[in-house]
């Protein structure tokens, strides 16, 4: 739960997540089409850093991990079962919040927005399409260091102590 709430990222992403997606080192994930899940659409491969209870998440998820993926119980005949994971989330959400494990990725675009986020670096960290203008198209788009600042900021571990 806390990898999607604090990434803002889809289940299928990170269920998907293979152990050289992950780099612990400099507290990132790399949201790309892998062997065993694709991405959903073309502005879905990016790089976002672990902060807060994500990082705490990798933490504990990782020693269950195999030699080739983050959630090994997921996989099937090499390919991702996201639905799965999402039967199980949404079974315990809907009972206890009336929520999906999908309103965790709304509710971080809530975030953002509410800290001020500009619009274009919601889309990107989101892995969204930009419905900016057409110079939202050009470039590289915002820097680690930007989005890293931005994830910090909107961090439950950062909300609280403030």
């Amino acid at each position: 739960m806390p990898l999607l709430g604090e990434t803002g990222c889809r289940l299928a992403e990170i269920v998907g997540l293979e152990l050289e997606d992950i780099d612990m080192e400099n507290e990132l994930i790399h949201i790309r089409p892998n062997a065993i899940r694709r991405l959903k659409t073309r502005n879905s491969e990016r790089v976002l850093p672990l902060v807060g209870y994500a990082k705490e998440a990798m933490l504990l998820v990782l020693p269950q991990a195999d030699d080739h993926c983050l959630y090994p119980r997921y996989l099937k005949d090499g390919t991702c079962r996201a639905t799965h994971a999402s039967n199980a989330l949404g079974k315990w959400l809907k009972k206890d919040f009336g929520l999906t494990a999908h309103s965790l990725r709304h509710t971080f675009r809530d975030r953002l927005r509410a800290c001020g986020c500009p619009l274009e670096l919601i889309d990107q960290i989101g892995g969204w399409s930009s419905i900016g203008t057409m110079g939202s198209k050009y470039g590289q788009g915002y820097g680690l260091n930007a989005v890293r600042e931005q994830i910090q900021s909107t961090s439950i571990n950062f909300l609280l102590t403030q």
